[in-house]
């Protein structure tokens, strides 16, 4: 039996360099909480180093998190990858590492990057930025999600760092395969719905406690990776908010 879940798919944490520190899981817990939001993925650029102590934090709010990454390819594009287990993501998370460039991050210029604990203490500084382009052209970032077993959507494609904004086309689109984006602005729905090949999904994009909002309602027998799976390729489980 469907229920239905309110969800945002693309959140980012203290770790990630332009999200704000009061981005710790207590505090984003309780904002959740209070906006009825009870299905998230935890996707930081380029790292899932946060994941697993969001996951253990929110879920005693009763809210599930999907363990997921936004990773910068070469191209400067976006691209959101979702995992089935923390681990996997933790594991590709430390496999990309290796193709990000050893480039200190200048905190006071990009921001700060930190590893926070399930008291929302800071516990440690990523010295590596992550707000640059991993080693990773997309198409071979597309296939290496796969490789993990996950799921990859295109992030806000109409935005700056978008496959639309920055290459202009979606890339491997093959007429029998449907490929599901995110859109940012609801005037996008004119231009992007009537193509029955993409599957579209809305989120807050949050660096900051004040941009988390309710913007999707899901229908699933339950909040786990293959109903999710599910609810991102089948447009009738998905109803998209705007405010």
């Amino acid at each position: 039996m469907l229920g239905e879940f309110y969800a945002d798919f693309h959140i980012h944490s203290c770790l990630s360099p332009c999200g704000e520190i009061t981005m710790t899981p207590g505090a984003v817990a309780e904002r959740l909480q209070e906006l009825g939001i009870d299905w998230v993925a935890i996707t930081d650029h380029n790292s899932a180093g946060n994941v697993r102590v969001f996951s253990e934090v929110l879920g005693k709010y009763g809210i599930v998190v999907i363990p997921g990454i936004e990773i910068h390819t070469l191209e400067d594009v976006h691209l959101l990858a979702f995992f089935k287990s923390v681990d996997i993501a933790e594991a590709y998370s430390d496999w990309l590492n290796n193709l990000i460039p050893n480039i200190s991050v200048d905190p006071e210029k990009f921001g700060y990057q930190l590893y926070v604990n399930d008291k929302d203490e800071f516990i440690a500084f990523e010295e590596k930025w992550l707000g640059q382009p991993a080693n990773l052209k997309l198409k071979e970032a597309i296939r290496s999600v796969i490789e993990f077993g996950g799921f990859y959507v295109y992030s806000h494609i109409e935005r700056k760092m978008g496959v639309i904004y920055q290459l202009g086309f979606i890339p491997m689109l093959e007429e029998n395969n449907r490929i599901t984006v995110e859109i940012s602005r609801k005037e996008s729905l004119k231009t992007y719905q009537a193509d029955k090949r993409l599957n579209l999904i809305h989120s807050s994009d949050a660096h900051a406690l004040q941009h988390l909002k309710p913007v999707m309602k899901v229908k699933a027998e339950g909040r786990n990776f293959n109903e999710f799976i599910k609810c991102m390729s089948d447009r009738k489980r998905v109803k998209l908010l705007w405010e």
